[in-house]
């Protein structure tokens, strides 16, 4: 097997640590491959593993005492997925699936609440995410009360080109209606709307995103905060890793 280097692991968070850090967690962590709508948490189970992403893209989504279901924020290489481990939670509320199938790093979570506690350089990287998450999930919700669903449908696509090296997505107009808590019928239309000014392009069952910029001037406000936000006190090197500086 050979050894994995901290320079060549494709998640922002474990590249950036100090060389301790990732060396004590290195030991601990495996590789995991995740196909197209794979679930990786579900609602109020027991977490086994953390996740450290190298590619793909995982939505984490929240559910109504009724069953109804809304995607509250999306998580790529930029972060890591099972936060409730590092607060010492044993379980949440959310349900975490793959929209973009892809490769993470997972830890078990004793191991990572171990290092955790051992490290406040490790303990201060993944806590800054977790607020940045929460500035995401925070503009989620204004995105839903403020803005159309043509700058909404923008603004996700601009984020999830911001995670991955593709321009092109496997994306159904069903999935996106679950994801964006509209009818079929108003993403049908925002699609379109895009097509018409060529900003993206759709066919059956994929959107290739024709311009990011473009995308990003129609979401508006709806989009930059949480980017912003990241790049403030996680900040990284331009790179075709993370776009958000683009």
């Amino acid at each position: 097997m050979s050894i994995l280097l901290q320079s060549s692991v494709e998640n922002n968070l474990l590249t950036q640590l100090p060389r301790t850090d990732f060396e004590m967690l290195l030991p601990k962590l495996q590789w995991t491959e995740f196909a197209l709508r794979d679930n990786l948490y579900y609602p109020n189970q027991t977490i086994d593993y953390a996740y450290f992403p190298t590619s793909g893209i995982y939505s984490v989504i929240a559910h109504s005492a009724t069953g109804v279901r809304g995607e509250t924020g999306i998580i790529g290489r930029e972060g890591f997925l099972g936060s409730a481990v590092v607060l010492f939670a044993e379980s949440a509320p959310f349900e975490v699936l793959v929209q973009v199938e892809g490769r993470a790093l997972r830890i078990k979570k004793e191991d990572l609440q171990e290092a955790f506690a051992k490290s406040p350089t490790l303990m201060a990287a993944l806590l800054k995410f977790i607020h940045v998450f929460g500035v995401q999930t925070a503009q989620t919700a204004v995105a839903n009360t403020h803005y159309t669903v043509t700058q909404r449908l923008a603004r996700w696509l601009a984020m999830c080109r911001d995670r991955v090296d593709s321009n092109e997505f496997t994306m159904t107009h069903e999935f996106l209606a679950i994801m964006l808590g509209v009818r079929r019928a108003g993403i049908s239309e925002a699609v379109n709307s895009l097509e018409g000014r060529n900003i993206v392009k759709a066919s059956r069952g994929k959107i290739t995103v024709l311009n990011r910029q473009f995308l990003i001037e129609v979401a508006s406000g709806s989009y930059g905060i949480p980017e912003q936000e990241y790049q403030k006190i996680l900040p990284t090197q331009k790179s075709r890793r993370l776009d958000f500086e683009d």
